[in-house]
Parts: structure tokens; C-alpha cells; sequence
């Protein structure tokens, strides 16, 4: 790629090899080539389904064509925006009031990366933290409305089943079916362990079990006596563990209680993003610049840098050269502001 005289020796060669690709592999231009193909190719599916008439074949395909526009957009994006770094001419003042700060090539590549990584569609995120919002507030209803129901039922009089009350019930009654089972088989093993329930040929109904065909595991009876001092050291260790692991879960709470827990978790959590993200979505207001300047900041901030008066006013210039809308421009003060607390301190 050829540059500006102005542009200093590290962004060159950090932006040759983003775009044009190093020994380290190859770069977004050849990545965005590859993208253009597939988009192509799929457009060929297309056109051949609908010559053949097999429409069954096309939502699937077009779904598949707008995540590959997707990707091939973010690339293009982010070469368009690397290469406004170099070659955009207002791009000469912010790197004349860097070199006044920066002493080291490796400043120079964090600060380009942090400008190029900071272009992103927040509004997904926005998106999700409102819908997390929305749903934390259903969950706590919900469980709210649940350990109600639970209450009122047991007011009754009607003796219910135990998975109502019992969380040692309800784990007993649950096999893992997550990830396809890949645990299955490890918690049926463990899960007597983790109540101490007897082992299947201790039980009083293991006979029965055996004699009738039925594979699946028996009701465990639990209970619990008395041990004089003298007959102790003739428990079985494995027999007391059990006996320790049962009376530790008669005297856990109920499954009401876990769900007005879980009520009350749901009411005071507050969906957050974290790094970058977090930073730009930190503030309610759905500024473009305000979030790009925010994760510019942060991005900077976690490198280290001193955020001093040139710096901002290098980022302002930078800000207005990465977003590229028209009649947009990015000040000095949009940054002191951005980046702010309320107290009127640095916010990253």
C-alpha cells in the first residue's frame, strides 16, 4: 500500500497488515475476495432453484445469503475504515498532536486498533440489554407467582407430591438432558451421592426392584437414628457421610423459598454489557458519537494510556474520520463530555 508522508512508520505497517496480510496469515481484503464468492455462489443457488422450481430450497438459501452480506459488509467496513485512517487528509493534524505523546511503536498500533475496534453496531446490544430488562422482570413475576401457588396449595390440607416442597425431590426426579446428555449419565451416577441416598442393593425395596424388571431407580426410604457414643466407630464411614449428606438437606428450605430467592435476584439484577461495550451503552442516550467515543476511551484506557488534552483532541478527529457521515464532526469538547462522569471526572 502506498501512504502520506505523514503517516508514521507503525500505522503503516499496522495497516498493510490488517488489510493486505502478513506472515501471520492473510488480511480483510483477501477475506472480503472470499466473501464476495461465496455471496456469489449462493446467488447461483438461488437463480438455479428458481429455474427448477425447488422453493423449498430458497428460504434457507436466502437466509444463508444475508449472513454471508453480513460478514462481507464488516470486512468491507472495516478496510474502508483502515484505509480512511491513512489516507483521510484531516488524519495529518491528529497524527502530529500523537507524535508529541507517543515515544513507541507499540502506542501507535494499540491507538489505531483501539480507533478501528471501537466501530461497532451497538444497537444489538441495546437491543439485548432491553430484552434482558424485560424478562428479569417477567422471571421475578413468574417465580413470585409460583411460590404463591405453591403456599395456596399446601394451605389445602392435600398431602403433594414431593417435588412440590423438596429440593432433594426435585434434583432426584430430574435427569440432565442438557448438550444432548453429555452429562446425563454422570449426574444419574452422582446424584445419590449428592443426597446421600442409599445405594440401590441397600435399599428395602432393592428385591422387589430386581424381581419385577423395572430398571428405573426405586424410592429410597430414608431414616435416621440415634448413635450412642459406644457405636460409633462401628458406622461405616461411607453409611455416616450418607446420614450427614440427608440431614443436611432436611434441614435446607424449601422450594418456595428458592423461588422468592430467585424473585428477588431477578428484581434487583441490572442487565450490564461489560468492556468496550459496556462503556458505550453506559449512558441511555442512542448517540453514535457519544458510544464510539466511549468505547474509544475504554479501549484506550485498558492499553494503558494516559488520555491527556492532545490525546482527546486527536481521538475528536479520529472520531469524526472512522463514523465518515456527512455533516458530522466531532469536537475537543465531544470527548471531555463523552468521556465524563457526572462528577465531572474522567470517566475511563
Amino acid at each position: 500500500m502506498k501512504f502520506p508522508a505523514h503517516v508514521p512508520a507503525a500505522v503503516r505497517a499496522y495497516i498493510t497488515a490488517h488489510i493486505e496480510g502478513d506472515s501471520h496469515g492473510p488480511g480483510w481484503a483477501e477475506s472480503l475476495a472470499s466473501a464476495e464468492r461465496h455471496i456469489a455462489e449462493i446467488d447461483e443457488e438461488i437463480q438455479s432453484c428458481i429455474h427448477w422450481g425447488k422453493d423449498d430450497d430458497l428460504p434457507g438459501l436466502r437466509h444463508d445469503r444475508k449472513k454471508a452480506a453480513e460478514h462481507r459488509d464488516g470486512l468491507a467496513g472495516n478496510v474502508d475504515c483502515l484505509r480512511r485512517l491513512a489516507h483521510d487528509e484531516r488524519m495529518r493534524d491528529a497524527f502530529a498532536l500523537l507524535t508529541r505523546e507517543f515515544t513507541d511503536d507499540k502506542q501507535w498500533r494499540n491507538f489505531i486498533h483501539a480507533a478501528q475496534a471501537a466501530r461497532m453496531n451497538f444497537k444489538p446490544y441495546r437491543d439485548r440489554l432491553k430484552r434482558a430488562a424485560d424478562l428479569k422482570d417477567e422471571i421475578a413475576g413468574a417465580a413470585d407467582a409460583l411460590a404463591r401457588l405453591i403456599r395456596q396449595f399446601s394451605e389445602t390440607g392435600i398431602n403433594g407430591p414431593g417435588e412440590f416442597y423438596s429440593i432433594p425431590e426435585l434434583l432426584r426426579q430430574t435427569d440432565n438432558h442438557e448438550m444432548q446428555g453429555h452429562n446425563l449419565g454422570m449426574w444419574q451416577a452422582m446424584r445419590r451421592h449428592v443426597l446421600g441416598d442409599l445405594p440401590r442393593r441397600d435399599s428395602p425395596e432393592s428385591e422387589q426392584a430386581q424381581g419385577d424388571g423395572d430398571e428405573s431407580p426405586e424410592p429410597v426410604i430414608v431414616t435416621r437414628r440415634i448413635v450412642k457414643p459406644a457405636e460409633r466407630h462401628a458406622i461405616d464411614p461411607a453409611e455416616q457421610q450418607r446420614n450427614t449428606m440427608r440431614y443436611a438437606w432436611e434441614t435446607a428450605p424449601p422450594f418456595s423459598a428458592l423461588l422468592k430467592t430467585m424473585a428477588n435476584a431477578a428484581r434487583n439484577f441490572e442487565p450490564r454489557e461489560s468492556g468496550a461495550i459496556g462503556a458505550a451503552l453506559e449512558k441511555r442516550e442512542n448517540n453514535i458519537g457519544t458510544q464510539y467515543l466511549r468505547a474509544f476511551g475504554k479501549l484506550l484506557n485498558d492499553d494503558r494510556f494516559t488520555l491527556t488534552t492532545p490525546i482527546m483532541k486527536a481521538m475528536a478527529i479520529v472520531a469524526t474520520v472512522v463514523i465518515n457521515q456527512p455533516d458530522f464532526d466531532v469536537t475537543y469538547e465531544d470527548v471531555r463530555q463523552a468521556l465524563a462522569k457526572p462528577s465531572g471526572k474522567r470517566a475511563v
